[in-house]
């Protein structure tokens, strides 16, 4: 049987790396008594597919795994368990039954939404969506393997939403992942810095979502399970 669940890292535990996700993941398990499937060989480990890596000093509010089991389990009550051993910056949210063949979410997440969270200042952010999205190309400085390079962000970036709230202002930006652009969140702070937007400004970042874009749709890995 196989899991997949959505779920919460809050912001205090936005600087754990991957492999530490992975280590609080499987150490909660054990805990909540989960029927987990070990792999096989001299050094078995719990059968935990993570999605798209989440980047350190970021948190994400929607994040997803797929869990294999030795047996079945009601994902109500998978949920009601881990959330009972998590910390309390972390919470599953949502968890449904996959098919078996369902691919991995390494192979089927091709996009992520990024939240930038601004001080609210007297600025032009109403217009940012458009003056960026009428560039035909985006050039920052590479973060990811080819350092240093220019890199043009303009394929790979979708849409842009400003939501205004009483004190802060909202920037969401729905990049690519993996080929042919990959866009890393910290290349999108490059990116609004050149647009007028100050690093002080910025008083949080977090991964708003992770989808599986079809066209001009975006769905979430949920939606597209068969």
């Amino acid at each position: 049987m196989r899991l997949r669940a959505e779920y919460l890292v809050g912001s205090d535990l936005k600087f754990l790396g991957n492999l530490d996700m992975m280590n609080l993941m499987s150490r909660a398990m054990r805990r909540a008594g989960i029927p987990f499937a070990l792999s096989e060989g001299f050094n078995p480990h719990i059968k935990l597919s993570m999605g798209t890596v989440l980047p350190v000093g970021v948190w994400g509010d929607k994040e997803y795994f797929d869990l294999e089991l030795t047996q079945d389990m009601d994902p109500n009550e998978f949920m009601k368990k881990m959330n009972h051993v998590l910390p309390l910056e972390m919470e599953i949210k949502q968890c449904v039954k996959i098919d078996e063949k369902e691919p991995a979410l390494m192979k089927i997440i091709n996009a992520a939404s990024y939240t930038f969270i601004l001080k609210l200042i007297d600025h032009g952010y109403f217009d940012i969506s458009d003056r960026i999205m009428s560039q035909n190309e985006l050039l920052v400085r590479s973060r990811g393997k080819q350092k240093g390079i220019d890199k043009d962000l303009r394929p790979g970036i979708f849409k842009i939403t400003v939501n205004f709230q009483q004190e802060s202002v909202m920037i969401s930006i729905w990049v690519n992942v993996g080929e042919p652009v990959n866009v890393r969140y910290d290349e999108l702070l490059e990116l609004l810095e050149d647009y007028g937007i100050e690093r002080e400004e910025v008083v949080d970042i977090f991964r708003s979502g992770n989808f599986i874009r079809a066209g001009n749709l975006f769905y979430s890995p949920f939606e597209k399970v068969s």
